[in-house]
């Protein structure tokens, strides 16, 4: 049986790494400009972060505003190197203890912990205690490797002991967007398709697809990562989302887990920070969060009918804030 993470900023910023974007351009924008894109560019950013919220979506917007496809490289350049420098600074500064290696995998495969009973028994019933074989792979979203890190993760598997017979391992870590380590090769900035460019005349430009369309610019490389990502969510029976924001500049990913829903019986946990946890006489409440939250998610998936009773039951929600924290 396969099981795939999807894992995001959220993990890094549990783990007490600055890497939001709010953090980012607090530096960024006191770092020297050279070009005057640039620095109209930070002064944009300076005047307004809540429209640039989110970097990627801010960039699909902030480009109607450019005029030449020079402007876009120079930019794309800038941008991109200066996130580089920054998310290193935090990734080196991330040294965990040897013992969160043990902790860390073991959560990985026991998520279900997270739920509320009733739900930990049916997940368990359903997926985590099947007889049989179980391979975990992570997809991050992270330009850090916290999570190689935190595993001592060296490119082989790492067994995670055996239920009888059956082996647990975790099978190969994937950074979908690239490393911040520059001897890596690439690092991922920007938009999930041309549409989410709000300029027409530079969304039918090559020069800035293959520098702002992260597929386009991870094919560059030859190394077909989208590929092999698409097809761990087609064989997965079990999809964990930590950390992600499920924003449109994934987007192509989020509709692959929505097919992925609706084409087999795979079942779909979604770590979910926004609310609150069950507590005291708050159990109405907690579920109606829960309901409004899957609707959301159902939507983001790309699935039509948010109201498919199959779908929902096989779509688990966790509002715990102690997951995967190791500080």
């Amino acid at each position: 049986m396969d099981y795939v993470y999807l894992i995001g900023n959220g993990f890094d910023r549990n783990l007490g790494l600055n890497t939001d974007y709010k953090s980012f351009y607090d530096w960024y924008v006191n770092e020297e400009s050279k070009h005057p894109a640039i620095a109209k560019l930070k002064s944009e950013i300076s005047s307004n972060y809540e429209n640039w919220s989110d970097l990627e979506e801010g960039i699909g917007l902030y480009l109607e505003s450019i005029d030449s496809v020079e402007e876009t490289r120079e930019i794309h350049k800038d941008l991109l190197d200066a996130l580089q420098r920054y998310i290193s600074m935090q990734d080196k500064g991330f040294s965990p203890q040897k013992e969160y290696a043990s902790d860390f995998l073991t959560d990985l495969f026991e998520p279900y912990k997270s739920l509320r009973r009733n739900l930990q028994n049916e997940l368990k019933r359903n997926i985590f205690d099947r007889d049989d074989h179980k391979y975990l792979r992570i997809i991050s979203f992270n330009y850090t490797e916290t999570v190689e890190k935190l595993l001592k993760y060296t490119g082989k598997e790492i067994s995670a002991g055996s239920i009888g017979s059956h082996v647990r391992k975790l099978s190969e870590i994937e950074h979908i967007h690239g490393f911040c380590d520059p001897n890596k090769g690439r690092m991922a900035l920007g938009l999930d398709n041309e549409t989410q460019i709000k300029n027409s005349e530079l969304a039918s430009s090559y020069q800035v697809k293959s520098r702002f369309i992260k597929p386009t610019y991870n094919s560059l490389y030859g190394e077909e990562h989208h590929k092999k990502c698409l097809r761990w969510i087609n064989n997965a029976s079990f999809i964990c989302i930590f950390g992600m924001s499920m924003g449109i500049s994934d987007e192509s990913w989020w509709h692959a887990i929505g097919k992925r829903l609706e084409t087999s019986e795979a079942r779909v946990l979604f770590f979910y920070y926004g609310g609150f946890e069950l507590r005291n006489n708050n159990g109405p409440e907690f579920q109606e969060q829960i309901d409004e939250t899957k609707d959301w998610l159902i939507s983001k998936f790309g699935i039509e009918n948010v109201n498919d009773t199959d779908i929902r039951s096989r779509i688990y929600i966790s509002c715990t804030k102690s997951m995967f924290k190791y500080t």
